[in-house]
Order: C-alpha cells, then sequence, then structure tokens
C-alpha cells in the first residue's frame, strides 16, 4: 500500500543558527531569503515566531557590534575619516558641518495691498465697468491705461452713462 500525501504545503524549517549567522554579516531579509532559497514572503510570513525575529535582531546587533568597533579603533589610531565620522554620530552637538538657524517671521500683507490699492485707485473702478459692460452685452476694449479704445469717454468716471 502508499502511503497518502498530507494536504497542503510542505513544511518549511527555517534554521535559525544560519539566520543569525547571514544577518550577522550585515545581509538583509531579501539576500537572507536568497542564501536560505526561500521566497521573501515565507520570512515576512514567519517573522512573528519568536526564535525568528530574535536570531534577526541578535544577527544585525552582532553586525552593528562589530562594524562599530572597527570605527572606534580606526578612530584611535588616528585615521582622520572615522575619527569624523565617530563624533559627528556621538556628538552632534559639537561635531556637525551646519549650523541651521530658525527664524519665525509674521507677515501682515494688509499694508501691502492697501499700498496696492493707493497706486491703482481705479482699478476697482475699471473692473466693475467691465463686468457691467460684459454683463449687458457690449464689448469694451480697453487700452493699458484701462480706458476705452473706442470710446475714451464712455468710461471715465465722470462721463459715465447708463444705458
Amino acid at each position: 500500500m502508499e502511503a497518502k500525501k498530507k494536504p497542503g504545503r510542505k513544511a518549511i524549517n527555517l534554521d535559525h543558527n544560519e539566520i543569525e549567522r547571514l544577518a550577522g554579516m550585515g545581509l538583509n531579509e531579501r539576500q537572507i531569503c536568497a542564501s536560505l532559497g526561500i521566497n521573501p514572503s515565507t520570512l515576512t510570513r514567519k517573522k512573528h515566531i519568536k526564535s525568528i525575529k530574535n536570531a534577526l535582531e541578535k544577527g544585525r546587533a552582532k553586525a552593528i557590534a562589530q562594524v562599530s568597533s572597527k570605527l572606534f579603533d580606526n578612530a584611535l589610531e588616528g585615521k582622520e575619516t572615522s575619527a569624523i565620522f565617530f563624533l559627528k554620530n556621538r556628538d552632534p552637538d559639537n561635531w556637525k558641518d551646519r549650523n541651521i538657524l530658525e527664524t519665525n517671521h509674521t507677515i501682515n500683507l494688509s499694508h501691502v495691498i492697501n499700498s496696492a490699492k493707493e497706486r491703482i485707485p481705479n482699478a476697482t473702478q475699471t473692473i466693475k465697468r467691465l463686468e457691467d459692460s460684459i454683463d449687458k452685452g457690449k464689448g469694451i476694449f480697453l487700452d493699458n491705461k484701462g480706458t476705452d479704445k473706442n470710446d475714451s469717454d464712455s468710461l471715465s468716471p465722470s462721463n459715465k452713462s447708463e444705458s
């Protein structure tokens, strides 16, 4: 008799020590999955398992500790780039490239608007007259001074006549 196969997927068992070792080498999760021969979605699904999550975190912490230790050694040996990098990241208040100056300004635009109204006092009257003439179906064409090209007296405030 043949043994019946179980329905569903084949179980994937992940080696926690290997995950920790690969994470400790600085590999990201996608690279770890490629090394293990699994799909990234498998690791994503199984990361909620405490032992897998701990293996990833422990491996990453080991990698950071090794690089930090080497950086510190290089800084102590007088390698300028390492020393600068170390100081900028460990004591940024005293070792930074740029000083950021924050300013707070309040702008009141009412005086700008009032000044503009004083410079062009008849502008609102001209616009109103144009709106009125458009409503009445008249075609008025103004030159750059706001006067009617066809009849300069028809739009002047003193000679304006209503139809």
